[in-house]
């Protein structure tokens, strides 16, 4: 693909970039005032209800905390077999007949509010003895709408405080049973000096009357909401399906009841913000949950409306940036694609080649640059490859990036010391030239098995190499990794025996320990090396070791000992230290003894 079309879809992108990203901020400006609009709608309706709820509970359990301490309820305990029913029900509507709440309930049937007292409108009311037997209280009712008592009340009546629980009740009407939400408080009952006698319960219909006028005014508006309770994975929200249920459980089980974050939910093609709030988290048993649908379709079409809407508007600007493209790419494409050429010869490394000034406007301006760049580089290059050899290349690198400078830090490192035995002796006659060249075919050698094993060469001295392992980069397993190079050091020098015909015998000595590792020197001047007596020490096992023999101190040798065959050499009285100094000798299980040439 040429520059020119390269340009033009760039240009191309970069608008229909642009407009997608003025439309995802608008649709994200859209919906966050949105969905700030509607939750605050949502959380006030639902406090709304929760509120109206908890008020009327907490009517309701002051009623029963009343009632339990009444003498024709104990009486009922004391003696299963009396009926107190006209003594209790006395006290029951004298407690209760001051209150506002639930003193009048709606008849559903009938339309019309019955007066309190009827048996239509008693709650379920009885008590639990302490063998769990129990016994109801209030006018009994017709066969045909009786209410049976739930069993899980026997469970919450082994609480020793007043619980809350809701409970499914089957109420059997005309033949028919059907199952209603109770709200059922139950209560302990003791005597006056604390005595445990039971338990009272008292249940009434969990849907108040703020729900079903809620209810009712969704319906009117056409908006669909809808609220109920789930009770022990039943649902009591009306206008539900199965479907619908299953829909909806699914949700929440991935969630969790608990959570008060409502969730985007889809029902018969109509979306919903779905909320659900615990109305009994502390109760044992019977545990309910408030359920709120709140339909949020129209929204969320709103938001969708608004996004093709600026999409339509997105495209006609690409077009046009697309047409201001194609006339400018034939105007830019010569000297960009000069650019290009000129980049493609960089990345391969070819500094040497210009590109052409055409002009004198921004993109002449750039291809000058673009040449200064390069005459730069390759004097960087040049920079690099004379530094990369007189200097480790690690501690080059770091120098160019700029990471190390003038002083020092102390570090955990191995000092590795490699030097000829007998040199002065081997080279007596021999042409300067030639000595260069032994000394060239043995450094390169040993250098390169140094790399091989992680470390960094720190300087040649005549014969002697010294190497360093851990700095300025630590491998975690530093003085293994000198014990393994000093002794790959002596096989490596073997074979350059055998190939050369000439036989050049080594002594080595390793030391690790804390160091002073950093630039030493000036500020025009410096040379990256480590200071501290673990060097003088490796300096001294390497003068005391023999012709191909590697002696090490004890943190080598306890590095090494379950990879090399490590000899105890005792210890030795060494320059520079003024206690003996333990020394042990390291080597392969298949190695022959050490030579016992002599010392330089």
């Amino acid at each position: 693909m040429s520059i020119r079309w390269k340009l033009f879809l760039a240009l191309f992108l970069l608008t229909a970039g642009a407009s997608a990203l003025v439309l995802f901020l608008a649709e994200q400006e859209f919906r966050t005032s949105t969905r700030e609009e509607v939750s605050k709608r949502f959380d006030s309706q639902i406090s709304g209800l929760l509120e109206a709820r908890s008020e009327r509970l907490a009517q309701v359990r002051e009623l029963c905390s009343k009632l339990a301490g009444q003498d024709v309820l104990r009486q009922r305990l004391r003696d299963p077999d009396t009926t107190p029913e006209r003594g209790f029900l006395e006290k029951f509507e004298e407690l209760r007949g001051g209150r506002e709440t639930e003193s009048r309930v709606r008849n559903p049937q009938q339309g019309r509010t019955a007066r309190p007292g009827r048996a239509a409108e008693l709650p379920l009311m009885g008590v639990i003895t302490l063998e769990g037997e129990m016994l109801p209280l209030g006018r009994p009712l017709p066969a045909q709408r009786r209410r049976r008592p739930p069993q899980q009340l026997r469970e919450l009546a082994r609480q020793p405080s007043q619980e809350v629980a809701y409970v499914v009740v089957e109420n059997e009407r005309e033949g028919e049973t059907r199952s209603r939400v109770q709200e059922v408080v139950v209560t302990p009952v003791r005597e006056d000096d604390g005595t445990m006698l039971g338990w009272f319960f008292m249940g009434m219909d969990a849907q108040t009357r703020d729900e079903q006028v809620f209810q009712r005014a969704e319906a009117i508006s056409g908006r669909e909401a809808r609220t109920g309770v789930v009770v022990e994975d039943e649902w009591f929200v009306s206008g539900l399906t199965e479907a619908d249920k299953e829909t909806l459980a699914a949700t929440r089980a991935d969630s969790g009841w608990d959570d008060p974050e409502p969730e985007l939910v889809e029902l018969d093609n109509e979306r919903y913000l779905l909320a659900t709030a615990p109305l009994n988290p502390d109760s044992p048993l019977g545990r309910g949950y408030q359920v709120t649908l709140f339909p949020i379709g129209s929204l969320i079409d709103a938001v969708e409306d608004l996004r093709w809407k600026v999409a339509g508007l997105a495209l006609i600007a690409a077009v046009v940036a697309g047409i201001v493209a194609l006339v400018l790419s034939a105007r830019f494409s010569r000297p960009i694609a000069a650019l290009v050429a000129g980049t493609e010869r960089v990345r391969r490394g070819q500094f040497d080649e210009q590109v052409q000034v055409r002009s004198k406007d921004e993109l002449g301006k750039l291809s000058d640059a673009f040449n200064l760049m390069t005459r730069d580089l390759a004097l960087k290059e040049r920079y690099h490859e004379v530094l990369g050899k007189v200097s480790d290349p690690t501690v080059a690198r770091r120098l160019m990036e700029g990471e190390l400078e003038l002083g020092g830090e102390v570090v955990e490192a191995a000092v590795l010391f490699c030097d000829i035995r007998g040199f002065t002796a081997m080279t007596d006659g021999m042409p300067p030239s030639e000595v260069i060249d032994l000394l060239n075919e043995h450094m390169t050698a040993l250098t390169r098995v140094v790399y091989e094993h992680g470390g960094v060469v720190d300087k040649f001295v005549g014969d002697l190499v010294m190497a360093v392992f851990g700095t300025p980069q630590s491998h975690g397993d530093d003085a293994l990794r000198a014990a393994r190079c000093a002794v790959a050091m002596l096989e490596e020098r073997r074979s350059l025996d055998a190939a050369t015909s000439r036989e050049v015998a080594v002594g080595i000595g390793v030391a690790f320990g804390p160091l002073v590792a950093g630039c030493m020197g000036s500020s025009d001047r410096l040379n990256y090396t480590v200071l501290g007596d673990r060097v003088n020490l490796a300096a001294r096992l390497c003068s005391a070791a023999g012709a191909g023999e590697v002696l090490v101190d004890s943190a080598v040798a306890g590095a090494a000992k379950d990879e090399f065959h490590v000899d105890t050499r005792g210890t030795a009285s060494l320059k520079g230290f003024a206690e003996r100094v333990p020394m042990f000798a390291i080597q392969r299980g298949n190695m022959s003894s050490p030579q016992t040439l002599g010392t330089d």
